[in-house]
Formats: C-alpha cells, structure tokens, sequence
C-alpha cells in the first residue's frame, strides 16, 4: 500500500508578551497595547501601566500580570468583579471614569462627525453604588442535576456567575437575591424560566418572571407567599400575556413634578436619582416659553413630556411602542395636561403623518442605542431652533451629529451623565442650535 506524507497540524502556543504599555482606554474601557503583532485590547489594564499579556485571538489579550500600576488603579470591592460581566470598570477610580467617558464622546463626536462641543459642563452624577433600580437576571437550570444557577453573565460568555450580592443593585433589590434562589427551584415553572428581572418602583418592588408557560396552581400559592413574605408585587409575562400574580398598588416612578405610571416591562432610566437630573436639565436646555411647541421622538411614558406640558410647551409627543402610547396618554390626563401622543416607527418616512408639520421651536431625542438614523434628517427637515439630543451610546450620536451639522446646527453644550457608574456605558446628554 502506498503511503503519503502528511504533515502534522500545527498548534499555535499562547503568545506572552512582557512589559507592554498600555497607552489609552478604548471606548469600552480596555487598555490599548500597541505590540510587534499590532494593537491589542486588554480588559482591566490602565493607561501608564506596564503589564505582561497573552495575546487571544486578532485584536485582543488577557492580562496576566501588572508589572506597574496606574495611580487611577483602586482596589474592586465586588468579589466577583473578575467573574461577573455586570461592571468593568471598577478598578478605575471614579472622576477617572467620568474623565474617560467625556473624552470617549469628544473623540467620537470629532472622528465621525468633525463637531466639538462649544461648552462641556460638568458631568451630571449622583450615587456611585447601590444605584440601580432595574436588573435582569440569567437563569439557567440543569435538569439532570436539578441544580439552578441564578446571576450575571460572565464577560463574553453564556456562562452564569452566581451572585448573593450586587455592589451597584439598589438595596431592596439586593435583599431579594438569596430567597429567590431558595424558591425558584421548588417551582414546577423552573424547567421553563427564561429570566428574572427585579425593578425597585416608586412604592414598591416588582419581581418580573419571563415564562413559557403560565404557572400552575401550586406554583401559583408559593408565589403568592413568597410576594407576602417579602412585601412585592410579582407579575409573569409569557409570550401570550404580562400580568400581575400578586400587586400591591399601580406602578409607578419620579419625573419632574409628578409620577409616571408604566406596566414592569416599560422603559425606564437605570439610575434611582439621574433620571430626574435628567430631566431638569433638559427643560433648563429647552428654555420652555408658554404655548411653545415641541416634538418629543422617542417619548416612552411620559418621563420627558409631562415635565414639558407642566412647563408650558404644547407637546407632539411620539413613541413606537403601542402600549406605551396609551400609558402616555393616561399619564398625561391624571396629571391634568394636555398633549398630542401618536404610535410611529419613526424609522420609516414621516410625509404621511399628520404631526409631521412645521412650527415645533424645539425637539427632544432619547433614542435606544441604534439612534435616530432616518429620524434625524425628518427633525433637521423640520427646522426647530433648538434640539436637545439624549444619547445612550456616542457612536450613533456622532453618526447623528455629522446630520444635524450638514443642516447648519452647532453643539453648544454637552454634559456626561454617570448613568451607569462601575461600567463603560456612557450616557450623554447634548443641545444643539440652528444658526
């Protein structure tokens, strides 16, 4: 028989490199090491700091060791910083973390838009632990071992980390790790529980089941105990309805000069005190005048539009969500103000709406992440004087900005809101003015 060669597959060896310095933080908060193999991202290192690595993959590498350490470096004072996916930020001291996140949106705004802001004030922050009011929970249960994980993801992973404790969750959340962990695997539902999420309202906490089916009815009698035991509201939302198990009083959260009502699963700003900060200096930005008209895009329940209405303005308000559009419109008649609220995807065209007119003196922007990418050139279309544009995520607020500028607006101001210490999210918020 013939026999042919064949060569034995190679095996790459990790590549550790030593005494790497790291230049700067990305916008996601790793280190930058420019190495013989090209630029490598580092999670936990810090810009000065000299660090050995091992190279993973094209572009990024773990850090292994720090051979000299940045004077911004503190101590994480979560135990399962290094396992948790939740915060990636903590080794960085605070006013450092404020200092990156501005310099993230001002590389961002002048790579991709070629704007800077004529003023930057001051970041807008408030609590920097124990902020949280709303967190999802993975949970994950293995049938064979009838074991059940509840926690965090880990850093790029579907792995869970098993948390007791969370140093950013607000505290009457934190309160409800261990018994839910006790509870859930008594539950028939355990076999089909997608998440869990637990949102700190106004008056009162919600614990939120993601289900594929209903529970049963002794599934239903410990919910029911645990919701007393613990002084919550529990609700289930499978794929056919959302409903409450057991409810104290209608939810509800602050804005400026009254409450929203919402159902759990409305949009709500993360931060227990930010999200009225917010709120204040948008109105201070948009300098209401009375009967003014404003168009508010992205409007959500009303955390914007009534502070808007009580200020004087007469608000088009637009959301894409259904549920959320009447939500607004009950919130806006038991607050006793009159506004114009309508259903639109605002990513389709706007010449057959029949708000889309001209006339607004000002706007107001709070989209998701994705932006405003066809809704910015109908607002720039429009001609409102004065945009106050709230942001999520810099890149597509840049992409944004480049639009509005073509349109002979100029960023006036710009402020960081600390929305999310311990992390490298970054909210922000900027006014521009057409000249």
């Amino acid at each position: 028989m013939a026999q042919f060669y064949k060569p034995q597959a190679r095996t790459s060896q990790p590549q550790r490199l030593t005494d790497q310095l790291v230049v700067e933080l990305d916008h996601q908060g790793r280190g930058v090491v420019r190495t013989p193999k090209g630029v490598k991202f580092v999670a936990g290192a810090l810009p000065t700091e000299r660090i050995a690595i091992t190279v993973q993959g094209k572009h990024e590498a773990h850090l292994d060791r720090i051979q000299t350490s940045s004077t911004q470096r503190i101590e994480p004072p979560c135990a399962f910083y290094e396992q948790c996916g939740g915060c990636d930020l903590q080794h960085l001291e605070l006013d450092a973390q404020r200092a990156h996140k501005q310099q993230v949106v001002i590389e961002m705004l002048a790579k991709f838009a070629q704007v800077e802001a004529q003023q930057w004030l001051p970041p807008l922050t408030g609590d920097a632990w124990n902020y949280r009011r709303r967190a999802r929970l993975a949970v994950h249960y293995d049938a064979k071992r009838h074991q059940l994980k509840v926690g965090f993801r880990a850093p790029k992973s579907k792995q869970i980390c098993v948390i007791d404790h969370c140093l950013v969750l607000a505290e009457s959340l934190n309160k409800l790790l261990q018994p839910l962990q006790q509870l859930l695997p008594q539950l028939a539902l355990v076999k089909q529980l997608g998440h869990v999420e637990l949102i700190e309202f106004e008056h009162q906490v919600v614990v939120l089941l993601r289900v594929k089916q209903w529970p049963d009815e002794q599934d239903l009698n410990q919910l029911q105990e645990f919701a007393t035991a613990h002084q919550v509201s529990l609700w289930c939302e499978s794929d056919q309805q959302l409903a409450p198990l057991v409810a104290n009083e209608p939810l509800s959260y602050r804005t400026v000069g009254t409450s929203i009502s919402c159902l759990p699963t409305n949009f709500m700003q993360a931060h227990r005190q930010l999200s009225e900060q917010m709120v204040k200096q948008a109105l201070v930005w948009l300098d209401i005048q009375p009967n003014e008209k404003v168009l508010e895009l992205y409007a959500g329940s009303g955390n914007f539009t009534l502070p808007l209405a009580l200020a004087g303005a007469q608000v088009t308000a637009i959301e894409g969500v259904a549920t959320m559009v009447e939500q607004l419109k009950a919130n806006a008649q038991n607050a006793q103000v009159s506004i114009e609220a309508f259903c639109c995807d605002l990513e389709q065209p706007w010449h057959r709406q029949s708000w889309r007119q001209d006339g607004y003196g000002k706007a107001l922007l709070d989209p998701a992440r994705a932006g405003a990418p066809h809704a910015i050139h109908e607002v720039a279309q429009l001609q409102p004087q004065r945009i106050v544009y709230i942001s999520c995520a810099p890149d597509t607020l840049a992409r944004d900005a480049k639009v509005l500028k073509e349109h002979g607006y100029q960023l006036k101001q710009a402020q960081v809101v600390d929305m999310f210490p311990q992390t490298h999210h970054i909210e922000v918020m900027t006014r521009f003015e057409r000249e």
